[in-house]
């Protein structure tokens, strides 16, 4: 598909989204609004300081889950690995919740996120190299998850009871207390990540011929292997820490995305975290809207739909690696 056209509908499907998120739901009269009428100070402050930045928090969410999906899918060469699938978000959580008993702020919540999640990567990464194939790379993600959610329920389990509540609903997954503060650290980091993320699509290309086949194309792979890793795991870790564990969307967004474009990096990082955004501003609608007044976690809608998106994707056969 052509990438101009496809790129102007998912800008429209983007905006047309976003308002029907913003104004949907008790609290907002929307045909006041529309018809240019003022607000009430009530209604007003309920889209400004709470819906608005939610909007914003889960667009940038997104849209940092499927780039990073798209470079980590590119960089092993396996369209299953995804930062929840390959242990990214487990290793940021479990530094995060310990961030966040001993009340940490913000930054600092964000920095252990981004640190726990390197960490995490670079140890799957050590398990998965003494063998060629994706499929271990996999295996050793979710060993890596489920040792991490263990030590996570085990800080869980020694933690006070207001500690406990925080730290409990945050590990779900929710938008809902993105205040601006952190909306705006996500929307700063979103453009700035795809951007470098971007800058490295013809290295991510040549990897698909091998990391031997990159190198003799003049390419530095170890140096800037390590530049796609740290900001995939940056990218992880930032969401994490303001949302929580949100996952599936950087499996789905890159997926879908090479069904559109195929599998070049250039278009794909440029689809991909439109596809993302789109993926959280609908999750993040219907986790307020399918039991209004009460509301779902954003974690529970994206498990629904991608753990049957990741089972599907296994039957159809996309599981198997790209090999050179």
């Amino acid at each position: 598909m052509r990438l101009f056209p496809l790129t102007l509908a998912l800008a429209a499907s983007l905006l047309l989204l976003s308002l029907a998120s913003l104004l949907h739901g008790s609290g907002i009269d929307a045909s006041r609004l529309l018809s240019g009428q003022a607000l009430p100070e009530l209604e007003w402050q309920l889209l400004w300081q709470l819906r608005l930045p939610r909007l914003l928090a889960s667009a940038s969410a997104g849209a940092l889950l499927a780039s990073a999906g798209a470079a980590v899918q590119a960089r092993f060469r396996n369209p299953l690995a995804e930062p929840g699938l390959i242990g990214i978000n487990s290793g940021a959580a479990l530094a995060a919740a310990a961030a966040l008993s001993l009340g940490a702020g913000l930054y600092a919540v964000s920095a252990s996120a981004f640190a726990g999640g390197l960490s995490s990567l670079l140890l799957i990464r050590l398990l998965g190299q003494t063998q060629q194939g994706g499929s271990r790379l996999i295996l050793s993600g979710l060993a890596i998850s489920s040792l991490l959610g263990s030590l996570l329920t085990l800080l869980i389990t020694t933690l006070p009871d207001g500690s406990l509540r925080v730290v409990i609903f945050w590990l779900m997954g929710s938008f809902a207390s993105v205040d601006w503060p952190q909306a705006a650290l996500l929307c700063v980091a979103a453009p700035l990540i795809w951007l470098a993320l971007h800058r490295q699509w013809r290295f991510l290309n040549a990897l698909q011929l091998g990391e031997t086949a990159a190198f003799h194309l003049g390419f530095e792979v170890r140096r800037r292997e390590w530049q796609v890793v740290i900001l995939a795991a940056l990218a992880a870790g930032l969401v994490v820490s303001a949302c929580g564990m949100i996952g599936f969307i950087g499996l789905m967004g890159p997926h879908l995305a090479r069904q559109l474009v195929g599998g070049n990096a250039r278009r794909l990082l440029w689809i991909a975290p439109m596809l993302g955004a789109l993926l959280a501003i609908a999750s993040d609608w219907l986790a307020r809207s399918l039991l209004a007044p009460s509301e779902l976690p954003v974690g529970v809608i994206t498990s629904l739909i991608g753990a049957p998106f990741f089972l599907w994707l296994l039957r159809q056969g996309n599981g198997k690696e790209w090999h050179a």
